[in-house]
């Protein structure tokens, strides 16, 4: 078969500027911003993720005569994966000492046994890995409920961040580099039959 050298000039052009990934829009939930979180489950909202890392803030409150707990659902859209999720938190208030545990579970509410339960103390260190042994959360709808608290002292308030970074398990459409790479090596080679041929007209 015959290349000429606009022909691989087109093929470059087409591979590099039409067949490009869709740019991702990964969720940024913020509760002062968008609402307050609820308590339990079901959650009224469903956080749809996307490829990159998406993030639940917010802030939970602990006192002698309230307590404030969040908890939410999220969908991993089908061709995509969670592979990791963390918890970031500030602390603040009067309590000498605080742990708050969470569960992992299929669905919005879910139902048992739970995916994973974990445990994360809020006078260590931050960020939190979360639910390890769980990943990757593979397509579906999950939950992340916060389901206890053990506290000494009057108060405290936890100013938190979930981040859940998402990443595609979809056939690989190539990246513009390796578009590049093969469009270069289509010019060369029609570049040199070109030359070839010149030579024996």
């Amino acid at each position: 078969m015959r290349v000429s050298l606009l022909g691989t000039f087109v093929v470059m052009i087409v591979m590099t500027g039409v067949v490009r990934p869709a740019g991702a829009s990964p969720i940024s939930y913020t509760e002062s911003v968008s609402g307050d979180l609820v308590s339990g489950l079901p959650a009224p909202t469903v956080f749809t993720l996307d490829v990159g890392v998406n993030t639940v803030s917010g802030t939970s409150t602990f006192g002698p005569t309230s307590s404030d707990f969040d908890s939410f659902a999220f969908d991993v859209p089908v061709g995509m994966q969670v592979t990791d999720i963390s918890y970031a938190f500030v602390r603040t208030g009067t309590a000498t000492a605080g742990f708050t545990g969470f569960a992992l579970d299929n669905g919005n509410p879910g139902a048992f046994p739970l995916l994973a339960q974990q445990i994360v103390n809020l006078f260590g260190a931050s960020p939190v890995g979360m639910f390890a042994t769980t990943l990757p959360l593979g397509a579906g709808i999950y939950s992340v409920q916060n389901e206890s608290l053990s506290r000494a002292g009057i108060d405290w308030t936890d100013d938190y961040t979930w981040s859940l970074t998402v990443t595609s398990t979809a056939a690989g459409v190539p990246e513009p580099a390796s578009l590049v790479l093969l469009g270069s090596g289509l010019v060369g080679a029609g570049a040199r039959r070109w030359r070839t041929h010149r030579k024996a007209a």
